[in-house]
């Protein structure tokens, strides 16, 4: 996403040059499209994984290849935001990516239900399922930050960006909670009624958000008139890394995400074996997550907008004590792990996420 929203900054005024800035208005639209896209992801992170380990007794190694597949499709967000950043509008790439990914968890939760009764027909499904949700998130959400990066004001973008982002965290939290209760008394028929639900929900937010947010071009202009401008997709990947800062920026993130998201795959099946949470429940266990999420992100707003704490904690020192801090939670649902019910699981959660 980084990579999509860098490359969409330095062309911004000469692509676009006689559409005025967004307002907060657009900007929260955009935001919208965020929280759509986080509620189809979080269903086959959470809710379509935990009931592949749990109630199919299937190993825990299937779900992680296939979530493992829906990331490495993803690499390719660099590329499409560079290719986006000089092609044609925007639009029909973000409703097409949403309708990819919604066609796809959908499809998952089909494939989960097959294979109750075709083990390798119902994985077939889930490969070309989460195939698709990787495609989805990666076409939509790349050229939802080129948009935002094209048609925010300079000053805007910083803020801009962490309101997309929470609508995003939102929408995750949402989902999870408001899912989680309808997904008990579990059936692989409920799961499909409730995925296909959100990926209708999901869509059409998004065409809502995005029509005619994007505006028109006058007569006699094309956004692809800043390509002679822009360098090819390999030098410019070549200038990003040979700048030392963004290589070592690029290792924390890698290495903090890698630490971050290790709960991602063992969170929900853990909750269902060792504390008999059901798939309404564990689902929910996501929803304390990215609540936590939210809290610490709206927390290091506020504490950035006051310059006194500004100045006593760097930035760089809120980074690192978050990294420690959601060190020691994973070591705490390692002793969850160990020890069972009696462990505050949600509190560990909750305090996973706002660090």
């Amino acid at each position: 996403m980084a990579q999509a929203t860098t490359s969409a900054e330095r062309p911004a005024e000469t692509s676009l040059p006689s559409l005025a800035p967004l307002g907060w208005i657009g900007i929260v639209r955009l935001g919208l499209v965020q929280t759509a896209l986080g509620a189809i992801v979080v269903l086959t992170t959470s809710a379509i994984n935990r009931v592949m380990v749990v109630e199919l007794a299937l190993p825990a190694l299937v779900p992680g290849l296939l979530i493992a597949l829906h990331h490495a499709v993803q690499m390719l967000r660099p590329r499409w935001g560079h290719g986006s950043d000089i092609g044609g509008r925007l639009t029909p790439w973000i409703i097409g990516g949403m309708a990819i990914l919604g066609l796809g968890g959908f499809a998952a939760a089909v494939a989960v239900s097959w294979m109750t009764a075709n083990l390798a027909a119902g994985i077939a499904l889930a490969v070309a399922a989460f195939t698709l949700v990787g495609i989805g998130t990666g076409a939509a959400g790349t050229c939802l930050l080129v948009l935002l990066a094209k048609r925010v004001a300079p000053e805007r973008r910083g803020p801009a960006a962490t309101v997309v982002w929470l609508m995003m965290i939102a929408g995750f939290a949402i989902t999870s909670g408001v899912v989680g209760h309808w997904l008990d008394p579990f059936s692989p028929e409920r799961l499909i009624f409730v995925s296909g639900l959100v990926a209708a929900l999901a869509f059409s937010i998004t065409v809502l958000a995005v029509w005619g947010l994007e505006g028109r071009h006058p007569a006699g202009t094309t956004p692809s008139s800043a390509a002679h401008a822009k360098p090819p997709f390999r030098q410019a990947l070549a200038e990003v890394l040979a700048d030392p800062d963004a290589r070592r920026l690029t290792i924390f993130v890698f290495v903090s995400m890698l630490g971050y998201f290790s709960e991602e795959l063992v969170l929900d099946p853990f909750a269902g074996i060792v504390f008999g949470y059901t798939p309404g429940q564990s689902t929910k266990l996501s929803s304390t997550l990215h609540s936590g999420v939210f809290v610490g992100m709206i927390a290091l707003a506020f504490a950035a907008g006051l310059p006194a704490l500004r100045a006593r904690i760097p930035l760089a020192a809120c980074m690192m004590w978050g990294c420690l801090a959601s060190a020691a939670a994973l070591v705490g649902l390692s002793a969850c792990a160990l020890i069972g019910p009696p462990m505050p699981l949600k509190a560990f959660v909750f305090v996973l996420g706002v660090a």
